[in-house]
């Protein structure tokens, strides 16, 4: 179809060249960021007299020496136990997080946080550079209070505003800023944690109007809390971790801190009512402490991370070989529920081994139609009818499930939903929670974090749990038919072309899979 748009006036085109070719050039003579060893600090002892604990630590169901784990697959519930964490914290705040958005979730946090640090609690914040483009006067400002420090993993040298441009500016530098720290972590006083999915947003937690994500994190506490501060402190001392003021050194004044509270009252306001209705403002938790201790289940945990000192020859897959090692000596069933599944190839070998020794293998993962990222569903589609034939089991989240209702807020249901939980469970047995998807880009290219949980308690749990979105209400079962192509069946229809949500969705992943970016999903 003919353009019918006007064109742009001649001058426009050549400042438009002459603008991307500055640029080009800017990334050109730019120099190449090294790693940089800052002041070393780490976890705070606990403390094992602090009273603010003794209602969980006093009623746990017994005194074995053991982890202790509460499944949080509900995102209101998710974000009031962090609520909770900030609120109860007497002497450290660790937080280490792949995205924290300024909205209203991650401005009530963040509020939080600081009421903590005003309290003269230590915090620590570690996040990654991937979406901080424009936020460096905000975390600066965050930087300035007494009691906090702000670090940013493998930052971007050269710091536009504009993400895009950031990008093109930093082109030189390709390798190391394509390798992004994905871990998600919570600490508070070294004796309880959150290990998960979530990044800190509205969409994470069912806040969001728009998308809403089925998502998955475990609080634990008990004998692996030393293992999970020990991951924070490798990353927080990292020559990777840099001060947030990387350019000019500057540090953000008492004016901008106090501006910038102002700031995150009027973004978490929208909230207030949700807080009110679910107890969740600045208050002593001890009573909810101790109802939910006798609740919690037993484990024994593992932490498997990646090294966050990355190199090209040295990329950061060591969680993903220490569970994929796992992965392949199942004998009887697995469970998989990824947001991104895309098996690289000698993972489909190990899924034909499993499947030839009568191993039962079902994968829950996004649909076309539910996938926040289409390039990442091409990818797993170009991989789809593998699986199929490998006999897994195949489930494709659909965006309007009924489910939905359980873990978006009253009030905040979205247009769509999608899948961000990555759980794996083995034999009922062990499961895999954290940031590690079945990708590329988790195995190789991101550095990840995951608890490794050895409890056929919390293993029923979490099956349990997730056992409604297997349903055809709420996934399409994608199925292989003897003449090679597949169907999508649901409770209330039976597809012959996978559901894409949109035309442009279709659109979009029929010229992505022509591109050779498999690799980078």
């Amino acid at each position: 179809m003919r353009d019918l748009r006007p064109p742009l006036p001649r001058q426009i085109h050549k400042s438009v060249l002459v603008l991307l070719a500055a640029v080009l050039l800017l990334a050109a003579c730019a120099t190449q960021l090294k790693p940089h060893p800052q002041p070393e600090s780490f976890a705070l002892p606990p403390d094992p007299a602090a009273v603010e604990w003794e209602p969980l630590r006093s009623n746990l169901p017994t005194n074995e020496v053991t982890s202790w784990f509460d499944i949080q697959a509900v995102g209101p519930d998710a974000l009031r136990w962090r609520l909770a964490l900030m609120d109860t914290a007497t002497s450290s705040l660790d937080a280490q997080y792949f995205i924290w958005r300024d909205d209203a979730v991650g401005s009530l946090l963040l509020e939080r946080l600081l009421r903590a640090a005003d309290r003269g609690v230590r915090v620590r914040l570690l996040l990654d550079d991937s979406f901080l483009a424009g936020e460096d006067p905000v975390l600066m400002a965050v930087d300035a209070h007494r009691n906090v420090e702000v670090r940013i993993f493998n930052p971007f040298q050269v710091r536009a505003d504009n993400m895009l441009v950031r990008y093109i500016e930093n082109l030189n530098d390709n390798a190391r800023i394509n390798h992004r720290m994905h871990n998600k972590l919570l600490i508070a006083d070294s004796q309880v944690a959150v290990v998960g999915g979530r990044n800190i947003a509205e969409e994470y937690f069912g806040f969001n109007r728009n998308r809403n994500f089925r998502d998955f994190d475990v609080m634990t506490t008990g004998e692996v809390i030393p293992q999970i501060t020990n991951s924070f402190d490798s990353y927080w001392n990292s020559d990777w971790a840099f001060p947030v003021a990387i350019v000019d050194h500057s540090k953000g004044s008492q004016e901008e801190l106090n501006r910038l509270r102002g700031e995150l009252r009027a973004n978490a306001a929208i909230l207030d009512d949700w807080v009110k209705s679910a107890a969740a403002g600045p208050r002593n938790w001890a009573s909810q402490w101790a109802a939910l201790a006798p609740t919690m289940l037993p484990g024994k945990a593992t932490i498997h991370q990646d090294d966050p000192d990355i190199a090209d020859d040295a990329p950061p897959k060591q969680a993903a070989g220490q569970v994929l090692s796992m992965f392949g000596e199942t004998r009887a069933d697995v469970v998989s529920i990824s947001a991104y599944l895309i098996p690289p190839d000698d993972v489909l070998h190990t899924i034909n081994d499993l499947s030839q020794r009568d191993v039962q293998i079902r994968a829950l993962t996004n649909s076309l139609a539910s996938n926040n990222h289409v390039a990442a569903h091409t990818a797993y589609r170009h991989r789809r009818k593998q699986l199929l034939e490998a006999g897994v089991e195949l489930h494709e989240l659909r965006p309007h499930a009924p489910e939905r209702t359980r873990f978006e807020a009253p009030g905040f249901t979205a247009e769509h939903i999608g899948l961000h939980a990555k759980i794996l469970v083995l034999d009922k047995r062990f499961v895999f929670v954290g940031t590690l998807n079945a990708d590329p880009r988790s195995i190789v290219l991101n550095t990840e974090v995951s608890l490794m949980i050895d409890s056929p308690e919390l293993a029923e749990a979490i099956l349990t749990a997730f056992s409604t979105d297997f349903t055809p209400q709420n996934s399409w079962r994608v199925v292989l038919g003897e003449n090679g192509k597949l169907t999508w069946h649901s409770s209330d229809a039976v597809l012959d072309q996978q559901p894409a949500g949109s035309i442009w969705r279709r659109v979009g992943d029929f010229f992505i899979g022509l591109l050779p970016i498999d690799e980078q999903m």
